[in-house]
């Protein structure tokens, strides 16, 4: 028994066949150099560590990156960053960030860094929307 197929089902079956384009040999092999690549030799900020005087080696410390999420309202508490030094962007939401008596609103795509001298607290504003801020920073390993 054979089975009937529409003609309608027939050409969009082959349009879909030629219209797939399978994948060129090149695709799988890694380039010589970066292709369609911005923004990777432009810092989105640098902070220097010297002033930290950390102790130890490098190997004595970890490069952490975190998300933290702040619930409506909610807030860090005022903290020193000497000796953790590191740079943070707001992902989603904005955060008030104060150091002293100085307070800056930041939004999505505003970043911070966080060097020997900075002392701050920060908090969402919002009472409806969560904020969100992507950390970057040096800390001591857990022993």
């Amino acid at each position: 028994m054979a089975i009937r197929i529409p003609k309608h089902c027939v050409a969009f079956f082959a349009a879909l066949a030629c219209s797939a384009s399978p994948m060129a040999a090149e695709d799988n092999i890694p380039p010589e150099k970066p292709v369609g690549v911005s923004g990777a030799a432009d810092a989105v900020g640098v902070v220097d560590l010297a002033p930290h005087n950390l102790a130890g080696a490098v190997g004595d410390y970890e490069l952490r990156a975190r998300v933290v999420g702040l619930a409506p309202g909610g807030a860090i508490h005022n903290h020193p960053h000497n000796g953790r030094p590191g740079i943070v962007r707001v992902t989603q939401g904005s955060v008030i960030e104060y150091r002293g008596e100085a307070s800056r609103t930041l939004k999505v795509g505003d970043t911070w860094y966080e060097n020997a001298d900075t002392v701050h607290w920060f908090r969402n504003p919002s009472k409806t929307e969560a904020a969100e801020i992507w950390v970057v920073d040096l800390v001591p390993k857990k022993k």
